[in-house]
């Protein structure tokens, strides 16, 4: 074998070591590479099992809060319930206190009417028609007679007192007779 045989097969050999180097050395970088990218992966699937259960936690609250509200809403259905049966009882004692006084005020009739004089008549039992159009003030009334001469002077007599209007409700039960004598 010649030199150049020689230099022809160490060139080949050099060049075979070479490509078995550049092989090896990619197949390295190729399996860092996947190494990080499964890294990133792994990582990746980390943060979206976290997200997933804080989502799940998360719809675990409104589920609860959903059940809370039912709660709630149940229960200011049962209050409505129970203010509408106490406003019912309190409305039928108000008509029975008003059927009561029908019975045992003279100037009801059997059917439950109230004879036209009786409603035309004032509380104080006086008629409409005498009653003053207009109630003047007390400092507006005349003064007393004057004293005699037999007699000492007295101080003016004191204002009578203006007539109690006559308690009124804010809401009296059908059918009733009101103070003033007017059915309602």
């Amino acid at each position: 074998m010649s030199a150049a045989g020689w230099i022809a097969i160490i060139i080949a050999v050099v060049a075979i070591v070479v490509i078995i180097l550049i092989i090896t050395m990619s197949g390295r970088r190729r399996r860092e590479a996947d190494r990080v990218r499964a890294a990133e992966m792994r990582q990746k699937a980390e943060a979206d099992a976290f997200g997933a259960r804080e989502q799940q936690a998360k719809a675990a609250r409104a589920q609860a809060d959903a059940q809370q509200a039912e709660v709630d809403a149940e229960r200011l259905r049962r209050e409505a319930t129970e203010r509408q049966n106490e406003a019912q009882d309190a409305q039928a004692r108000a008509a029975e206190q008003a059927r009561h006084a029908d019975k045992i005020d003279p100037d009801v009739k059997g059917d439950g009417t109230v004879p036209e004089e009786r409603m035309n008549r004032r509380a104080d039992g006086a008629s409409p028609a005498a009653a003053p159009a207009t109630a003047a003030p007390a400092a507006a009334q005349p003064a007393a007679a004057p004293p005699t001469t037999a007699q000492p002077a007295a101080a003016p007599p004191a204002a009578a007192p203006p007539a109690a209007a006559p308690p009124t409700s804010t809401n009296p039960a059908p059918g009733t007779v009101g103070p003033d004598g007017v059915r309602r």
